[in-house]
């Protein structure tokens, strides 16, 4: 989708997702995204990327390892978001998508301080590896947002 494309637009209580990717990653991405009911906006740079995760609750954000021609370790979008505090960041699960990754690889997800990585081999697996893990992430912090949401926090 390119900058000329419409967004979607998010309504309160919507399931919402940024995506950051390639063009061929991000069809399956947006495939996967439309099946689990999710509504979706898309960066074609990181600069755009952060400017819309300031404004936008995400439920879910996809990055791939090397987003607008960056690599692992120079990407804008993941060193933006690995140093938020965990308060800000249990509101949103961050996939990692790239060839060097090992599909759930919960240990490989912790260095890079995302809660999921999926190896691009697996990409047509995808949809059944973000179902199960945004049911494990829902479950995981349910209590934390109740008590949060109860005590008027967000």
């Amino acid at each position: 989708m390119s900058s000329t494309e419409k967004m979607d637009f998010f309504e309160v209580g919507d399931l919402t997702s940024l995506i950051c990717t390639d063009p061929n990653v991000g069809e399956v991405v947006r495939a996967t995204l439309r099946d689990l009911n999710f509504k979706f906006h898309t960066a074609e740079t990181g600069e755009i990327a952060i400017e819309r995760t300031r404004y936008n609750p995400y439920d879910i954000i996809v990055i791939q390892d090397n987003f607008a021609g960056s690599s692992l370790k120079s990407n804008a979008v993941l060193n933006y978001l690995s140093p938020l505090s965990m308060a800000q960041r249990r509101y949103s699960m961050v996939v990692l998508i790239g060839s060097g990754f090992k599909t759930l690889d919960a240990m490989q997800a912790f260095g890079q301080s995302v809660r999921l990585v999926v190896n691009t081999t697996d990409l047509p697996n995808f949809t059944a590896i973000l179902k199960k893990s945004w049911t494990e992430f829902q479950a995981m912090y349910r209590i934390y947002k109740e008590v949060f949401a109860a005590l008027g926090e967000k």
